[in-house]
């Protein structure tokens, strides 16, 4: 069985996820710099009018991340 992981941008307003990686490695290092580590709890607060930026709850403590970064998180729900 194959599975699919889904990332930030799938999720919807006030649902939440479990963080399990980064698709990009650049990325990566900046994201944990933030508190977005694997493992955490990740909570879609809103998304900006045209998508291109993302408001969420990681563990309690909220971001502000762009379309690019919350791409590279993978979640499982």
């Amino acid at each position: 069985m194959q599975r699919r992981y889904r990332s930030i941008p799938d999720l919807k307003t006030n649902e939440s996820a479990r963080a399990l990686s980064f698709s990009d490695a650049a990325l990566a290092c900046k994201l944990t710099a933030m508190g977005v580590l694997p493992g955490a709890r990740v909570e879609m607060v809103r998304q900006s009018p045209f998508g291109n930026a993302y408001y969420v709850k990681v563990d309690g403590v909220r971001l502000a991340l762009r379309k690019e970064e919350a791409d590279s998180i993978l979640i499982e729900v």
